[in-house]
């Protein structure tokens, strides 16, 4: 028996959003490092090596609100409005 369609598309917006937030977390490093890059002129090591020793690791949160925001939003309302759709057009 098919859960019920309340519970359904919940299960489907929580999956997205930890998609979406993920996503944004494991690709922000890699954001920053880029952005460095086009400030810099320097290469993704000398990037990533300027960065740590400025920074330490705390470098990889650097931004990670507006990622949040850039990233993880879209991702979860692509992943949400998917899910929605094929399970509309099964029904």
């Amino acid at each position: 028996a098919e859960p019920p369609r309340h519970l359904v598309l919940a299960r489907s917006a929580v999956k997205s959003m930890v998609a979406g937030v993920a996503g944004a977390a494991l690709t922000n490093p890699l954001d920053v490092v880029r952005n460095e890059m086009f400030k810099t002129d320097l290469s993704v090591g000398e990037v990533v090596r300027k960065l740590y020793r400025e920074e330490g690791m705390g470098f990889c949160g650097r931004g990670i609100q507006k990622n949040m925001v850039a990233v993880a939003v879209p991702i979860a309302i692509t992943i949400f409005s998917t899910d929605f759709l094929v399970r509309a057009k099964h029904e």
